[in-house]
């Protein structure tokens, strides 16, 4: 053969071998994929994972990831069984000095987990000043019930204050007219809300009982903003006999909250009760949609209410976890001053 048509030949096979292995390597490269898709069952259809693996069960949740919390702090977490609710985690610490002054219970703000913000940072300190520590968190209400209190007014933590005339006139609007749509039927989100709060309640009466099954006699209900509301309905409702005192740490209310305080407090055999507040928090007077550290401490003079006490603290507004360890330090020493 002459070495003319040779040379192409030779350079049709290399470019031939080439092509068949690009070709291999991608069918070698796609065959992993293939595998982790799973297996098909015997209707065709994908399963996403091999044909006789066991199946998974569901672990508990809360909306507050307490599954991985629990892993993670495996010696400190508590699930606790609320009557006709889910379990419930709660994160334990006990004393570090014996004996133990009490028990604290920690209820975190609103979306706040055990594990997370100023009520986990609250655990280590409360516990080395003598104090067992429960902590809890505290999830978010459901939607509904979050968009009823945007529309209807009820995200400001106090009671709102007269309508502006200004405003109206200028929309056209009377007062006491609404403007807004409702996500749900009123009464629907209602019976959300209570059920919301009922479960709560429910939560708070499972740990107090814990902690009194441990031993701990003396029991101390701390709520760090929204949860203050719930701390505080939890120690009354059974007239105090198993709250010792209150403490609020920058505290929000909601308008039913609000309401339901001076009578709650004024009642026979009420806990005593701390406010921790930013020192910024006491410059003002109040503004139309809440009331200020101070004016709640007048309306609760006003009506006799003599076991209330509050401290304006050097922190931020809404306190942050680096804060946990002054708050600790007024916190222990009111409650050692009201034994």
């Amino acid at each position: 053969m002459s070495k003319w048509i040779k040379k192409p030949v030779v350079q049709c096979r290399v470019i031939l071998a080439c092509l068949v292995a690009f070709w291999a390597s991608l069918a070698l490269a796609q065959a992993p994929k293939e595998a982790q898709k799973g297996a098909q069952n015997p209707t065709g259809k994908e399963t996403g994972k091999p044909s006789g693996a066991a199946v998974e069960r569901p672990l508990i949740s809360t909306g507050l990831d307490s599954d991985a919390i629990a892993r993670a702090w495996p010696d400190s977490s508590v699930w606790l069984e609320p009557p006709e609710e889910e379990p419930v985690l709660a994160l334990f610490e006990p004393e570090a000095e014996t004996p133990a002054k009490g028990a604290v219970l920690i209820l975190a703000d609103e979306g706040q987990s055990p594990a997370s913000g100023l009520a986990a940072a609250l655990r280590r300190p409360m516990a080395r000043a003598g104090w067992a520590v429960m902590v809890l968190g505290l999830e978010m209400p459901p939607y509904e019930v979050q968009e009823a209190r945007r529309q209807r007014g009820l995200e400001a933590p106090e009671e709102a204050g007269a309508p502006d005339t200004d405003a109206a006139d200028e929309t056209g609007d009377k007062p006491g007219e609404s403007v807004m749509i409702d996500v749900m039927a009123s009464d629907d989100v209602e019976a959300l809300a209570n059920q919301y709060q009922a479960r709560i309640q429910k939560t708070l009466a499972a740990a107090a009982g814990n902690l009194v099954g441990r031993g701990y006699s003396r029991v101390v209900m701390v709520g760090v903003g929204r949860a203050a509301g719930h701390v505080t309905r939890a120690a009354t409702a059974s007239g105090g006999q198993d709250v010792s005192a209150l403490v609020w740490i920058a505290p929000a209310f909601s308008q039913s909250d609000s309401k339901a305080l001076t009578e709650s407090l004024g009642e026979s055999g009420a806990p005593k009760v701390l406010e921790l507040h930013s020192a910024r928090s006491s410059l003002g007077a109040g503004g139309m949609a809440q009331r200020s550290p101070k004016q709640r401490e007048a309306a609760f003079r006003r009506a006799g209410i003599a076991g209330y006490s509050r401290q304006p603290v050097a922190m931020t507004e809404q306190p942050q976890p680096r804060e946990a360890q002054a708050l600790t330090n007024r916190i222990s020493a009111w409650l050692d001053s009201e034994r």
